[in-house]
């Protein structure tokens, strides 16, 4: 169940890749995209990735897997290194946007820049966090007691980033971005 939990949040983790993507690509293409829905993409990307999903991963799932077996130490490692590069660009893009609302130039290239290196980041980080996952469960790692410690775990995580009702908030600003005219979907 723990681990079904985080490939699910993957799930929306890659509709932001894909809203991230599509608002570098409109930069790159000079298409106007309002600031304060890049903002948007801002928080999504800082609450429900980093803080509510990478949060759970490593306050919990990882802990318990590294504490279990010492052969996936060097690949939680790996995961949190990872985890790091993805907050230092996410808000390298977020200084870039505000020195681009506080008209220091035109910063449209640092931030589409950013956006596509994040999501970049999104899909290999995914595809490698989901076959260890696989690896997981298919040696059986975590047994009834740890998982349901593991989900206690995960109702903190939702806690520290302001309960259910903001991480429901969270998804519809997913949902918002995506029905956005420069998105290429019309309501």
């Amino acid at each position: 169940m723990s681990t079904r939990e985080l490939v699910q949040d993957h799930v929306t983790i890659r509709r932001i890749r894909d809203i991230a993507q599509k608002c570098s690509d409109r930069l790159y293409a000079g298409d106007h995209i309002p600031l304060e829905e890049i903002e948007i993409i801002s928080v999504v990307i800082e609450e429900f990735v980093d803080a509510f999903h990478h949060g759970k991963e490593e306050k919990a799932y990882f802990p318990a897997n590294e504490r279990k077996n010492n052969e996936y130490a060097e690949e939680v490692r790996k995961f949190k290194i990872e985890h790091e590069f993805g907050r230092r660009v996410a808000r390298m893009m977020l200084r870039s946007l505000k020195e681009w609302k506080n008209g220091v130039g035109d910063r449209r290239e640092p931030v589409a820049r950013f956006l596509r290196t994040y999501a970049a980041f999104v899909t290999d980080h995914t595809g490698k966090e989901e076959r260890f996952f696989e690896m997981v469960e298919e040696a059986k790692s975590i047994s009834s007691e740890e998982d349901r410690q593991i989900l206690l775990h995960y109702k903190e995580c939702r806690n520290d980033v302001g309960g259910s009702a903001r991480v429901q908030e969270l998804s519809r600003l997913v949902e918002y971005l995506e029905e956005r005219e420069w998105m290429g979907r019309k309501k």
